[in-house]
């Protein structure tokens, strides 16, 4: 029979009242969080898997990794139901992948997948192990496993009758898998196509045409997640992150006039939202990017304009201001705005040293903007200021 207080600090934690579960706990430990001896193995099962989950709850993932391992232990010891067997290999993996030991929480999703469906689980009982799992993925950066498993959840959620809200965050999920799988490889081609000319390779063909299919398939995914969205009556934020990311979906693919037409959208609602300075500066920050893209410069600037305004009035990092001021220098410089657009690379180079920044990529910006310092001022004649700066870059 099983253990009316343990039961009821799941039946309190599941509920979200993980104090209550913490103190009927100790009840039953005797004023400690440990189980009371001779137990019977499913009932101590019960009890690490409550301790687990409140352990987990306190940002303690090693001390759930423990409980939960014994939980499988005696779940083996007491011979468990094989689903919920299955949901507990899950709770470790989830466990594991908070303490950032990813390979074997991955195995055991894994494990457990398996052992979920080997047990006859219904589409719905698969379905949140399976968002889990792909969540894991993602935040792995490990995009098109995220893509496949968000994919799979979705077809299971169709035929679950769940809720719109539901699968309008699931049909988001699996877009924006796959919108991270395919930017750095659209941006490869796009690279090779611009070196190798009118020739590339015929590989760079075959994977432009596969990325064209998650491209399409990617928008699709975006748009049913609006159509879903609002038949929820969802909240504001969630159709302007889907519009977001469409936008970032077009300008990653090159189908800049597109993208261009999203983020003016997505400027629309943030505006009427009233969203914060900052986040609309990069939206705007955005916006001008794709617009340069079509070669409209000017345009493009009061963009950047824009969103260097907000960025300073809000308190944007130096990286972060610099990186538009950079791109403003490069509008006015395709203007032939040539000192404005020093100016600018100028700002650009003196923000990103004031910043200090640490990251891995700040080398390469600083080689950048002092390399556009130099092009202007040999472009305008002060040779000696160019090879000054030039030298600078060259040291960096």
């Amino acid at each position: 029979m099983a253990h009316a207080k343990i039961d009821e600090a799941l039946e309190l934690f599941y509920g979200g009242d993980t104090a209550g579960a913490q103190v009927l706990l100790q009840e039953v430990g005797d004023g400690k969080l440990e189980p009371p001896a001779e137990l019977p193995p499913l009932d101590e099962a019960a009890f690490h898997e409550a301790l687990g989950g409140i352990r987990l709850a306190a940002q303690d993932a090693p001390g759930a990794i423990v409980a939960f391992r014994r939980m499988i232990e005696l779940e083996v010891q007491g011979s468990a139901d094989p689903g919920g067997h299955a949901t507990s290999h899950a709770k470790l993996a989830e466990a594991l992948a908070v303490d950032g030991q990813f390979e074997e929480s991955l195995a055991l999703f894994d494990k457990a997948l398996q052992m979920k469906e080997q047990a006859g689980a219904q589409a719905g009982a698969l379905l949140g192990m399976l968002y889990r799992y792909a969540d894991v993925l993602f935040h792995r950066g490990r995009y098109k496993e995220a893509a496949e498993k968000f994919e799979r959840a979705l077809q299971l959620a169709e035929n679950s009758d769940v809720d719109p809200a539901t699968l309008a965050n699931l049909a988001l999920y699996h877009a924006e898998a796959l919108k991270h799988y395919t930017a750095p490889l659209f941006l490869s081609v796009r690279m090779q196509k611009e070196m190798q000319g009118a020739s590339p390779p015929p590989q760079v063909a075959l994977l432009e045409k596969q990325l064209e299919g998650q491209y399409r398939q990617a928008i699709t995914g975006f748009q049913r997640a609006a159509e879903l969205a609002r038949n929820a009556r969802m909240d504001d934020t969630f159709s302007l992150q889907i519009q977001r990311s469409m936008a970032e979906m077009h300008h990653d693919a090159s189908r800049f006039v597109k993208a261009v037409m999203a983020r003016k959208k997505l400027v629309q609602q943030a505006e009427a939202m009233k969203v914060e300075p900052r986040e609309l500066a990069f939206m705007l920050h955005g916006l001008g990017e794709s617009t340069k893209e079509m070669n409209q410069p000017a345009e493009a600037a009061e963009s950047f304009r824009k969103a260097i305004s907000l960025k300073e009035k809000s308190g944007a990092d130096g990286v972060s201001q610099a990186k538009t001021w950079y791109a403003l220098g490069e509008c006015l410089g395709a203007s032939r705005k040539l000192e404005s657009a020093l100016e600018a690379f100028q700002k650009a180079l003196g923000l990103e040293e004031a910043a200090a920044a640490t990251d891995e990529n700040r080398k390469s910006r600083m080689k950048k903007y002092a390399g556009a310092v130099a092009q202007v001022l040999q472009v305008l004649g002060k040779a000696d200021e160019a090879k000054a700066a030039q030298e600078k870059a060259n040291a960096v």
